[in-house]
């Protein structure tokens, strides 16, 4: 099982606006649950569904390098920012070779799985990758349901595409939004981010209006 899990990519993409300690801690959760391996920390650049991020790429690839720098299994990833258009999840898999046999396990949170039906091409998902989602709301997941195989086992995601495990694992409650209000308001936000990411972030000025 473990050999099986080793040769398939694991992803945790985000927007990382910033980066902050929630991520951190729910990577290696996954990490963990799927026998220490490593998982790819993908920076997406322009997703569709989502406004444009306050900080621009460069800074929140910064971030995520210094947030991953100490984290031997969390290894930042910048494949999604060199296409200048919008971030497509399924080209993104494609990329990294996800099928049938080999699928790319794609890791998010329950809040973002309930929006798969809207992402591009939402049908090839499953021929081509399984999903690892952390549960933190209680968000219907009907469809996603639906059209992929729930196991109870996180290694049998890497078995073949078209399987989901949902984590019931606690999830840190921290979220990137509150952390720039906080900071537009001059409040402290130190006690949920990364030292060095914390610092890099009132060097820069970033999210100060």
């Amino acid at each position: 099982m473990r050999s099986a899990i080793v040769n398939v990519p694991v992803v945790f993409g985000g927007t990382f606006d910033p980066i902050h300690l929630g991520h951190i801690d729910a990577a290696k959760t996954v990490s963990r649950l799927l026998g220490g391996v490593r998982v790819q920390m993908m920076l997406a650049g322009n997703p569709r569904l989502r406004d444009r991020s306050p900080a621009s790429i460069e800074h929140r690839w910064s971030m995520l390098q210094l947030a991953c720098a100490e984290e031997m299994n969390l290894i930042p990833d910048s494949t999604e920012t060199h296409d200048g258009g919008s971030t497509r999840t399924i080209e993104t898999i494609e990329k990294l070779g996800g099928n049938r046999n080999k699928p790319v396990i794609w890791v998010l949170g329950d809040d973002a799985a309930s929006n798969m039906p809207h992402w591009v091409r939402y049908e090839s998902l499953p021929l081509k990758s399984s999903v690892f989602i952390l549960k933190r709301t209680d968000v219907c997941l009907t469809q996603i349901y639906r059209d992929f195989e729930l196991v109870k086992h996180p290694t049998d995601l890497a078995l073949e595409s078209g399987r989901i495990y949902v984590s019931r694992n606690p999830v840190i409650d921290i979220s990137a939004t509150r952390i720039r209000s906080g900071i537009s308001q001059g409040k402290s936000v130190r006690h949920w981010l990364h030292p060095e990411v914390y610092t890099y972030i009132i060097d820069m000025h970033l999210y100060r209006t």
